[in-house]
Formats: C-alpha cells, sequence, structure tokens
C-alpha cells in the first residue's frame, strides 16, 4: 500500500502568508488610530468642561457666602441702632436723606439718633455727635459705611429740611474729623446716566421710614379735621393723653458674590437682594 505524496513545496507559501497576515494583525490601522483619537479628544474635553463647572460652582458658592456674611453683619449693625433710636417730638429717631439726581430720588442714607448716653435735648432735636449715619462713601459707591462725628456738638437741622441735611452729610463724608467705618464693599453698583456711566455710579442700597400715625395724620389732627380716637394707632394703643406712634425702617441692600472689585462689574456676576427692616416706638401727647 503505498503512501500519499506531499509536496513540501505547497506548504511553504501558506505558512508564509499565515505569518505576514499574523504581523498584519498585531498593529493598528490609520483609521484605528483616527477613532481611538477622537475618542480621547473627547474624554478630555469632556472632563476639562466638568472641571470648570466644579471650580465655578465653588466660586458661586465662595462669592455666595461672602455676599451673605456681609449682608448679615450690615443688617445685625444697623438694626440694632435703629431699635436703640432715641425719639423726640421734634425727630423721630430715624431719618432718610435722599439725593436728588436729576430729578430722581435716591435714599441712600440713614440717620439714627443713638447717643452713647444720655441726649442733650430729650425733648428737642440731637447732636450731631449723637448721630450714627449709614450711607455709601464718598468716590466709592460700592462700599457701605458708618459715620460718627464725635466731636462736633452742633444742633442737626429741623428734621423735614432735606436740603440742609444733604448739605451737613455731604460736608461731614470729607471731614477729617469725621470715623469712617467700613460695613461692606460689596454693594452693588449702577449707572445713572449713559453719557457717563462711569461718573454717575450710585449705590444699589435704599432706606425707607413711614410714620404710624404719619406727620400728615398728625397735622390733620392738629387742624381739628380728624379725630383723636381716628388717627391710625399702631395697634389701636392709645389713651385720652397719649398715642403709640411707629418708626417701622426699611432696608434693601444689593450685593455682589466675590471680592469687593466686583460691585462695578454686573455683566459675569448676578447681585444678591438682601431686605430687613426695624422698628421704634414711641408716646405721642395729645
Amino acid at each position: 500500500m503505498s503512501l500519499p505524496f506531499h509536496n513540501p513545496t505547497s506548504v511553504v507559501p501558506q505558512l508564509r502568508a499565515a505569518d505576514l497576515t499574523g504581523k498584519r494583525r498585531s498593529g493598528l490601522t490609520l483609521i484605528e488610530l483616527m477613532v481611538a483619537s477622537t475618542i480621547m479628544a473627547i474624554t478630555v474635553a469632556a472632563l476639562a468642561v466638568l472641571a470648570h463647572a466644579v471650580q465655578s460652582g465653588a466660586e458661586y458658592g465662595n462669592g455666595h457666602g461672602q455676599a451673605v456674611q456681609h449682608a448679615r453683619v450690615t443688617f445685625e449693625r444697623i438694626t440694632r441702632l435703629a431699635n436703640e433710636a432715641t425719639t423726640s417730638p421734634q425727630f423721630p429717631g430715624l431719618l432718610v436723606v435722599a439725593t436728588n439726581q436729576a430729578g430722581n430720588l435716591y435714599p441712600d442714607t440713614l440717620v439714627v439718633w443713638h447717643p452713647s448716653g444720655v441726649p442733650s435735648d430729650p425733648e428737642g432735636l440731637p447732636r450731631f455727635s449723637e448721630l450714627v449715619i449709614f450711607c455709601p462713601r464718598a468716590g466709592h459707591p460700592n462700599e457701605l459705611i458708618e459715620l460718627t462725628a464725635p466731636s462736633d456738638t452742633r444742633t442737626v437741622p429741623m428734621y423735614k429740611n432735606q436740603a440742609l441735611w444733604f448739605t451737613e452729610i455731604e460736608a461731614l463724608k470729607s471731614s477729617t474729623t469725621t470715623r469712617q467705618v467700613n460695613l461692606t464693599n460689596l454693594v452693588r453698583t449702577a449707572s445713572t446716566d449713559d453719557t457717563a456711566p462711569e461718573d454717575s455710579r450710585r449705590a444699589c442700597v435704599r432706606f425707607n421710614v413711614r410714620l404710624r400715625p404719619s406727620d400728615a395724620n398728625l397735622a390733620a389732627y392738629e387742624a381739628n379735621t380728624v379725630d383723636w380716637d381716628e388717627l391710625p394707632w399702631v395697634q389701636n394703643v392709645y389713651s385720652p393723653s397719649l398715642g403709640l406712634r411707629q418708626v417701622w425702617l426699611r432696608i434693601e441692600l444689593q450685593l455682589m458674590p466675590g471680592g469687593g472689585d466686583q460691585a462695578n462689574n454686573t455683566s459675569t456676576k448676578t447681585a444678591i437682594p438682601f431686605f430687613d427692616s426695624a422698628a421704634v416706638y414711641y408716646s405721642v401727647k395729645r
């Protein structure tokens, strides 16, 4: 029985082809490299976006927390002094002085009668040394300051003389004898004149004082057009000889998150509004 004949030369080409095919499969083609590079680029871009989002969130949280802390400290100082304000028949303890600019009123200054001891004239007008004034710093509207003049013993103007009050406060801001304490440097500022946006920037802070009964109500009583028991007494608390009057202070303060240099830049930051209130009560004699 004869064995089948195998030609050894016919196996060699097959082995060589297999070897060559195995070598080609051990590498990457150009298309595979391009796909891998694209996947890596997408992954890196996604990680970069995620890192930026985390960083932005951390910056926002830090900036927001800083603004909240500034607002808390500022409100605590203002409301505490307002609640402890001294009153008299000629001065109800709190006064808002507004700036008239181009016909618009900006009530950004608060005057509090808060003497360190017994007032000089409990039944009359306070002295400048007995006042605590909250207002924007001159030339730096993003800073809210507490202003006092402990050596100024002059009597203040009449309560309703807004023009004279404005003149006196502007003089106190520039006086070298006044004491200025910075409460916050994060106040948002806004321009009131498009032709000179940097020169007309004002602080976004507003004070409002409401009297109940109001001056008009008391004037109507003195003119015998309204009876004593018809006046809007607070919680209807009054007697035949006395009535309870409320001086209610409302505060709006807009702060910018982040450092003080951000107060003039609202293009990338959004201001945070804060609100608070205080009240002082005193008796009005019939």
